[in-house]
């Protein structure tokens, strides 16, 4: 029995859809998707009917390929990866298993992680403008940015320095993120062939209209869901610098965090650890802050969550980056989240999502 809630296109350069004999042998699928990180997919094919491996995963010159998943039908359709196949697993039968083979892959940030060799100044650029002409190279694959510039950056001038990339595209972008309290991730979609690359602070998804609404009395499709606060997970950074004229270290107080957003909890609690911003000394005074609003940021986030979202019918599937909302839970508990991570297991009988929440602050706000 085929899958039939899922369209699969591949392909070198344009993807098209796969002959109907692989996708009558497609038995399972899992996607993975979540905020900063690399996305990442696996399909799974049964060899018993005869079923090769496919030209169009694996060609005779090994070039990259390029997958599609489209999740969903109609109004509920959505692009659930775009990604490229990174390496292919064929196992023999075993005692109650069929001969399977495993096609794995990445979302497009693998593209952007090829050339470790780049050596790149950028002579009096702000952080969010070097973002935008790396991410500027990869329109011929669909690639459209958002890139939000952060609240504290440092334009450093031509005669005191000047930035330079070393290493890959991907590699510098998320350090550009960390280093002003952004994340950096490539959602797919919204149409097949075209993906967002989204840089910029979290949460992002629409308050005003969450993706999915939960009543923790009576979850209906949701199972095993789980809220957690851990009241040891926030930290206060501290930052010295060195001021370079008159050699006198200079504190730099750490900014509040709702300069990147306001918080989705209506109370942040306090840190009751106190950490030194690494490597301080020599960043400028704003350098300095937006690490310490980095790193404060990051740690806030410890009201979390985890559950199973079961799709059925015409229902959308869950993306990271979106928001969910929790009713009926302990008060400290109700209220907005935004999802952290998505792990999506589809098959011809069902369609399960795992789902990590995350936000700053207890209570609805």
């Amino acid at each position: 029995m085929s899958i039939r809630n899922l369209s699969v296109f591949a392909g070198v350069g344009s993807p098209i859809p796969v002959p109907a004999d692989v996708n009558d042998a497609l038995d399972a699928v899992e996607i993975v998707s979540a905020i900063g990180e690399r996305g990442s997919f696996r399909l799974f094919f049964r060899l018993d009917r005869g079923l090769r491996l496919p030209s169009r995963f694996l060609t005779d010159a090994g070039d990259l390929v390029r997958v599609l998943l489209v999740a969903g039908r109609g109004k509920a359709a959505s692009v659930a990866m775009d990604g490229v196949i990174v390496d292919h697993r064929v196992s023999g039968p075993a005692r109650n298993r069929k001969p399977m083979l495993e096609v794995g892959g990445e979302d497009l940030t693998r593209v952007m992680d090829l050339n470790a060799a780049v050596t790149r100044s950028f002579p009096g650029m702000p952080v969010n403008v070097r973002v935008q002409t790396l991410l500027a190279s990869y329109a011929v694959l669909g690639v459209t940015p958002v890139v939000i510039p952060p609240p504290l950056a440092d334009v450093p001038l031509v005669t005191d320095r000047i930035p330079h990339q070393v290493g890959t595209d991907y590699a510098y972008i998320r350090l550009l993120a960390d280093s002003v309290g952004h994340r950096f991730s490539l959602d797919p979609g919204p149409v097949p062939g075209s993906s967002i690359a989204y840089w910029g602070p979290e949460p992002r998804g629409d308050r005003a209209h969450p993706s999915l609404v939960i009543d923790f009395q009576r979850p209906r499709n949701v199972d095993a869901l789980q809220l957690r606060f851990d009241a040891m997970q926030r930290v206060a950074p501290l930052a010295v610098v060195l001021d370079p004229a008159s050699k006198v270290l200079i504190p730099v107080p750490a900014p509040d965090i709702s300069a990147l957003g306001a918080p989705l909890g209506r109370v942040v609690p306090p840190a009751h650890r106190l950490q030194r911003l690494s490597s301080a000394a020599k960043l400028t005074v704003t350098e300095a802050a937006a690490g310490l609003l980095a790193e404060a940021a990051r740690s806030a986030q410890a009201t979390s969550g985890h559950g199973h979202l079961r799709i059925a019918g015409g229902q959308a599937r869950l993306r990271a980056g979106s928001i969910v909302e929790v009713r009926r839970a302990p008060d400290a508990f109700n209220g907005l989240f935004a999802v952290a991570r998505v792990r999506d297991t589809i098959t011809a009988s069902r369609h399960l999502q795992e789902f990590e929440l995350v936000r700053a602050g207890l209570g609805a706000a």
